[in-house]
């Protein structure tokens, strides 16, 4: 993403966020759920995306489609749909998401950690794992989960520019430096 799309988009998640704060209708944990929805549609649905920032389809039918599509979304994410579309901008939707999450957790005193595992954790061991970084940092995280099976076992968790490496890999890499360095 250019420079100037990554500073638009921004903007874009500070007004909606600002509207979510101040609108009666607004609820930012609401819009934040649609907007990482809406993103992820746009993801997985490549007929859709190429539909919606086509330059061959006419605005009013990109607005239909996204009326139709996201019926049921909050009044907010809608009303951002169409500035978006009328805009030629939809492409930004998911650096909005991104900046939007990031906004919101920094609203909150939220610190966002990303979880690795070779096999996928359990909502009860994210949970723990979530509370245990929450103690570490004095603050409430926010944890997301993946999985990567390369890791052979352990955990990998990047949180607030730190890393905490308790994978088996990463073990199995510190005795390999050891036993290379006492040569």
């Amino acid at each position: 993403m250019k420079r100037g799309e990554a500073t638009a988009a921004r903007r874009y998640a500070r007004a909606l966020l600002e509207v979510a704060f101040t609108a009666a209708e607004g609820n930012p944990g609401t819009v934040r759920r649609e907007l990482d929805e809406a993103a992820g549609l746009l993801r997985a649905n490549q007929a859709l995306s190429d539909a919606l920032t086509s330059p061959a389809i006419d605005v009013e039918a990109k607005e239909k489609i996204t009326a139709s599509v996201w019926a049921e979304a909050s009044p907010l994410l809608r009303r951002l749909l169409v500035v978006l579309v009328q805009r030629n901008r939809l492409e930004l939707l998911p650096a909005v998401a991104a900046a939007f999450t990031e906004l919101w957790n920094a609203a909150r005193g939220t610190l966002p950690a990303q979880a690795s595992s070779a096999v996928a954790l359990s909502t009860q061991q994210q949970q723990a794992v979530a509370q245990a970084l929450g103690r570490l940092t004095g603050r409430d995280v926010e944890l997301s989960a993946t999985v990567d099976p390369e890791l052979l076992g352990g955990l990998l968790v990047r949180i607030g520019g730190q890393i905490y490496d308790g994978t088996v890999r990463g073990r199995l890499r510190a005795l390999r430096e050891r036993l290379s360095a006492a040569d």
